[in-house]
């Protein structure tokens, strides 16, 4: 399963949620949403966010301590 579709799984389960924000996924499960993409810092290294229009960001750089470093797009069509 990839990563949009697990966000769009959890959307359809949290339709509050579903027209708005950021869903946050680690090791392919869901552990979070945010009304918007926040500094990576507040996240682990590889964790992947999903958009509501299926957007894919990674969080990169950085360490499980301190977090990650950056947001990095990803192309949608490799994952």
């Amino acid at each position: 399963m990839d990563y949009t579709e697990i966000a769009r799984r959890w959307r359809q389960h949290n339709p509050d949620m579903a027209e708005s924000g950021i869903v946050l996924i680690w090791e392919k499960k869901v552990y979070g949403w945010k009304n918007c993409l926040r500094d990576a810092r507040g996240e682990q290294p590889g964790a992947i966010a999903v958009d509501c229009d299926g957007h894919l960001f990674i969080a990169e750089g950085g360490n499980a301590y301190d977090g990650a470093k950056c947001w990095v797009v990803l192309d949608s069509e490799k994952f």
